[in-house]
């Protein structure tokens, strides 16, 4: 059975919705609020959510889930970086539906990057948006490093190659979570149709580069598990070399308990998965 915590999970984001649904297109919002009916009046069971996500069609969207991952990979400093990636879930019609939400630290560490040259314009651009300011202030050294290249002392060999580890390092902590807020979450809902039953919350945790391959994804961490105790569901698919391993958190919402043994994994292995991850293989998108 899924737990109450979904139920009222998805009613908890109904009632954070309730003031902005009439600005957002009506069919969408009622559809997702639909999913709530829907999934109250059928719950979704652990053998349904199984054979959605190892039918064909389940294991293609996950493998290109992670395939994304990959293609959107940062390297700094000698190493990849892959991000995560998440949203929230509907099955429908036995099939599981993936809808993501960008993170915005993403896009705004992505372009960190890209200004790494330009010291001035880095914390310029850190500078106009509330989310850059907040990176700029918990970036270990950033405001000060930028604060000293973007002054009379201007910049030096010494600077640049600081300014790479601090980078390096936001690229580290950033991509290796995946978050949305509420009005992120509304927008996304506007942008997407909504069918089925109400799954929850998912993310990945993708593939690490390493230098004889791809190895496999971290094991849900307890803030996943805080996440979903929490909202009822936090779904994590964990990337293998070959094959994934998909954490249903659901259990732990109902003991409200922070215990990755109560939860349940869904397991897939296939040689075909293994040749399309293979060492040195670039990424399909």
């Amino acid at each position: 059975m899924i737990p109450a915590g979904v139920a009222l999970g998805v009613l908890l984001e109904i009632v954070l919705l309730e003031g902005g649904a009439r600005a957002a297109p009506a069919d969408r919002v009622e559809q997702y609020l639909g999913l709530a009916r829907a999934t109250l009046e059928r719950p979704i069971t652990p053998a349904e959510l199984e054979a959605a996500a190892l039918s064909s069609a389940g294991v293609e969207d996950i493998a290109a889930l992670f395939e994304q991952s990959l293609a959107a990979s940062l390297t700094l400093q000698g190493g990849a970086v892959t991000p995560e990636l998440g949203g929230e879930a509907t099955l429908d019609g036995g099939r599981l539906r993936f809808v993501e939400y960008p993170d915005l630290l993403h896009s705004i560490v992505r372009r960190m990057v890209e200004l790494k040259n330009d010291p001035k314009s880095l914390l310029d651009y850190l500078s106009q948006s509330p989310p850059g300011q907040r990176l700029l202030a918990t970036t270990g050294g950033l405001h000060a490093l930028l604060f000293q290249m973007t002054g009379p002392g201007g910049t030096n060999e010494d600077r640049r190659r600081t300014l790479d580890q601090v980078l390096a390092s936001a690229v580290a902590v950033h991509f290796k979570t995946w978050s949305v807020d509420p009005e992120q979450q509304l927008e996304m809902i506007r942008q997407n149709d909504w069918n089925g039953r109400y799954v929850g919350f998912w993310h990945i945790h993708p593939p690490r580069w390493t230098a004889s391959g791809y190895a496999a994804g971290i094991e849900p961490s307890l803030e996943d598990m805080k996440v979903a105790v929490e909202k009822g569901q936090f779904l994590t698919l964990v990337f293998q070399p070959d094959g994934f391993d998909l954490y249903d958190l659901s259990p732990l919402s109902e003991a409200q308990a922070l215990e990755l043994s109560r939860c349940r994994v869904i397991q897939y292995r296939s040689g075909d998965w293994a040749r399309r991850f293979a060492t040195g293989r670039t990424p399909a998108h």
